[in-house]
């Protein structure tokens, strides 16, 4: 493996552990909550690593809690598909600052490369972030409903 290659797959590793670390094993979101239900109440936890808690008794508040369990179960769904395009998306861009090992290249010249990647992420974006954006205005609605 040349040094190119090593030094797209290393920086392709230094972005995506992270992301698939924290996603899927501290199980976070970009609302930054999670919870988890003890028999009659839930305890709220934002954070990753210094988690803030709150406990919330919900005998009377199912209606609030299925609101807020499936508002955070979107965020989360809508963050793991993110974390997928990003992983699909960033070779071809890591790629693109190799000349001579970036894909379509006897096909496609460098500028027409570049135009079509960034426009599948500024699209893609333009996608997610009104997505997130309201989601996460969803989640913490739900949770101020419970806590008081």
């Amino acid at each position: 493996m040349d040094k190119k290659k090593f030094g797209v797959a290393a920086i392709y590793i230094i972005i995506m552990v992270p992301l698939l670390l924290v996603t899927y094993f501290a199980n976070w979101n970009p609302s930054n909550i999670s919870y988890e239900l003890k028999g009659e109440n839930l305890v709220i936890e934002e954070g990753v690593f210094m988690k803030e808690t709150t406990e919330v008794d919900v005998g009377e508040k199912m209606d609030e809690l299925l609101q807020f369990s499936l508002a955070v179960s979107l965020e989360s769904k809508l963050w793991r598909t993110d974390v997928t395009v990003i992983g699909l998306l960033l070779p071809f861009l890591l790629f693109a600052v190799v000349p001579d090992r970036r894909p379509f290249r006897k096909n496609l010249p460098f500028k027409w490369y570049m135009t079509i990647v960034l426009a599948i992420l500024v699209l893609y974006a333009a996608y997610s972030i009104p997505n997130h954006v309201s989601q996460i205005a969803e989640v913490h609605q739900n949770v101020s409903h419970l806590v008081e």
